[in-house]
C-alpha cells in the first residue's frame, strides 16, 4: 500500500468518526436535555446543528495538509469543550464548531485526494471514505447508548479527543507531502 492509499485509510477513519458523532447524539440527547435542563427547541438545535454545519463542506478550501490538520484539531478542541460544557448554549455552540471543523476536514481531504489520485484510481479513493460513513452512522446510536448508560453523556464528546489525536497522527504520518506529477504513472 502506497502512502496515498494509507492517506485514504486515515481519511476514511475521520469520516467514520464524524458520522458516528453525528448519530450518537440522537440517543444521548435525552440525557443531555435532562442534565443541562434544555428546552425542547434547544434539544433540536443540539441534534440538528451538527449536520447543518456540515454543509460547510461546500466552502472552497485548498487541499493542504495544514488546513486538514487544523480542522481535525478544531474538532478535537470543540469536543473537549463540549465534554465540559456547563450550559446548553455552550454545548450547542460546540456542536456547531464540531460540524464546521468536520466540514473543513472533509473538504480538505477531498481536495487532497483529488491532488493525489487520477484516472481510474479516483473513484475508489472517493468511494472508500464514503462507504465507511455508513457503518459510522449505524454505530453512532449504539455507541451513544452504551456511553450514556454506563458513563455520562459527556463521554460522547470526550471520547472524540483521543480518537482525534489518533486521526491527527495518522493523517500527518500518511499524507504525502507532494502530489504526484499529473502525467506520472503510479
Amino acid at each position: 500500500m502506497t502512502g496515498r492509499w494509507q492517506m485514504i485509510v486515515a481519511l476514511s477513519l475521520c469520516v467514520a468518526l464524524f458520522s458516528a458523532n453525528w448519530t450518537a447524539l440522537y440517543v444521548a440527547q435525552q440525557a443531555i436535555s435532562r442534565d443541562l435542563d434544555l428546552t425542547s427547541a434547544a434539544g433540536v438545535w443540539l441534534v440538528h446543528l451538527y449536520p447543518a454545519a456540515l454543509l460547510g463542506v461546500l466552502i472552497p478550501v485548498k487541499g493542504r495538509l495544514g488546513v486538514l490538520l487544523l480542522g481535525l484539531g478544531g474538532f478535537g478542541l470543540a469536543s473537549a469543550v463540549a465534554g465540559f460544557a456547563p450550559s446548553g448554549a455552550i454545548l450547542i455552540g460546540c456542536r456547531a464548531a464540531q460540524g464546521l471543523a468536520a466540514a473543513i476536514v472533509l473538504r480538505a481531504g477531498f481536495e487532497l485526494a483529488r491532488e493525489h489520485f487520477r484516472g481510474s484510481e479516483w473513484w475508489p479513493a472517493l468511494v472508500i471514505p464514503v462507504a465507511l460513513a455508513v457503518p459510522g452512522l449505524i454505530a453512532g446510536p449504539v455507541i451513544g447508548a452504551v456511553i450514556t448508560d454506563f458513563l455520562s453523556f459527556r463521554w460522547v464528546f470526550l471520547i472524540n479527543v483521543p480518537l482525534t489525536v489518533v486521526a491527527l497522527a495518522l493523517v500527518a504520518l500518511f499524507t504525502p507531502r507532494r502530489a504526484p506529477h499529473p502525467y506520472a504513472r503510479s
